[in-house]
């Protein structure tokens, strides 16, 4: 991935969040957070999240999104950056249920363009599958990276790696949880989970980067990409 230019904030008008509420009333904006190459320290593209009115437990409430709901929030997350959108290096969180639903994966292809990366939230789940909807996701994922999608894992840790490690899926990257990387930052552990994604896709991020330091380590650990509060997110509230 080459370091790309990105919008401002003054390039979104506010009437473009109303399809946002559309989907949930707790939806209020959207936050695009860089994705940085370690090396350099380049950004190389933004992942794409939808801000919420608080409280709200971001992870709990979007695990309980129907395939459909998913859809709909991606459809207006989209159409939301369409004419701002100066970059192809996106990425955007799909849940595995859309890859399993013959519905929903139709409706899922026109909103695609080639080089958008493609985040399988909670990837634990796809062994949860049955052997019929699993070998359906699996040729749907296909589709997608023949299609120029480039597929990731999100939230990795040890056992979720060790999972897929001969499931020989079409991926092209892999997200190391940030509380795997907390855990593992200060020992020989961290190279040692870097180096098993490396067995599964081409690229590991490490997310959860908080300081200089954070990155530093992440890099020594063989990493090649970086997420993290180290750099600022860009936010557009939607009231």
């Amino acid at each position: 991935m080459a370091a790309s230019t990105f919008f401002s904030n003054s390039d979104l008008p506010r009437n473009n969040f109303a399809s946002l509420h559309g989907v949930a009333h707790e939806i209020v904006g959207i936050k695009l957070e860089p994705i940085v190459a370690l090396p350099t320290s380049c950004i190389v593209g933004m992942e794409v999240l939808s801000q919420l009115s608080a409280p709200h437990d971001n992870e709990q409430f979007f695990q309980h999104l129907s395939a459909s709901q998913s859809l709909k929030l991606l459809k207006a997350q989209l159409a939301t950056l369409k004419n701002a959108l100066y970059v192809h290096d996106l990425f955007i969180n799909l849940p595995i249920t859309v890859l399993t639903e013959m519905e929903s994966f139709s409706q899922l292809l026109p909103m695609l363009s080639p080089e958008l990366n493609i985040e399988i939230v909670e990837p634990e789940s796809f062994f949860e599958l049955s052997e019929n909807l699993r070998e359906r996701a699996v040729r749907h994922l296909r589709i997608l990276s023949d299609r120029g999608c480039r597929i990731w894992l999100d939230d990795v840790d040890e056992a979720i790696a060790h999972q897929f490690l001969t499931c020989r899926l079409p991926l092209c990257g892999i997200k190391i949880d940030k509380m795997a990387f907390w855990r593992l930052r200060a020992t020989p552990a961290l190279a040692q989970l870097v180096n098993l994604c490396s067995h599964i896709a081409n690229h590991v991020l490490i997310e959860g980067i908080e300081s200089n330091r954070d990155r530093e380590c992440a890099l020594q650990a063989g990493a090649g990409f970086g997420q993290g509060y180290y750099w600022p997110s860009m936010d557009w509230p939607g009231e």
